[in-house]
């Protein structure tokens, strides 16, 4: 499931990051790691099968002007309890979570290196919903929850990037 930053970035380079007066660091690859088998609800794991390749492509897609052949390399390892809770808390949607692992391995800078825990939320993922869509009406199978857990996961990475 881990993907080359470089060739992933080729693809789904289409959209840039908004460029600053501070000097961002590069980033040479993006790796996003789930264990899909270690989901116990069967329905959960077929829902959340390419979370790591979505995921992958939602940050890429966000810092194509920071490609790097050495660089800064991002790892995230997805909390495949928290997918499957997620799934499951169809009744509190609102407390739904996306959670993971994160470690930022700056290599010009090892001062600059990060490990943490992201947790993005439901509230946190509404405002990646498309304007016409009744929030009323959104489930945990929703493509629109989906895509919203996502791009606020990647949002929330990408903003703490060196």
């Amino acid at each position: 499931m881990l993907k080359s930053f470089i060739s992933t970035g080729l693809v789904a380079g289409t959209l840039l990051a908004g460029t600053s007066a501070i000097a961002l660091t590069d980033i040479e690859s993006v790796d996003v790691s789930v264990d899909l088998e270690a989901i116990q609800n069967e329905k959960a794991a077929l829902y959340w099968t390419s979370i790591a390749d979505d995921l992958e492509t939602a940050i890429i897609q966000r810092i194509t002007d920071r490609i790097a052949d050495k660089g800064t390399t991002v790892e995230i390892d997805i909390d495949e309890v928290s997918l499957a809770n997620t799934f499951e808390s169809v009744l509190d949607l609102e407390q739904s979570t996306l959670v993971g692992m994160v470690e930022v391995d700056d290599y010009p800078n090892a001062g600059k290196n990060q490990e943490y825990q992201l947790t993005v939320s439901y509230l946190q993922a509404q405002q990646f919903f498309p304007e016409n869509v009744d929030i009323s009406k959104i489930t945990a199978d929703s493509p629109e929850y989906y895509e919203g857990m996502i791009a606020a996961f990647a949002d929330r990475v990408v903003e703490k990037l060196p």
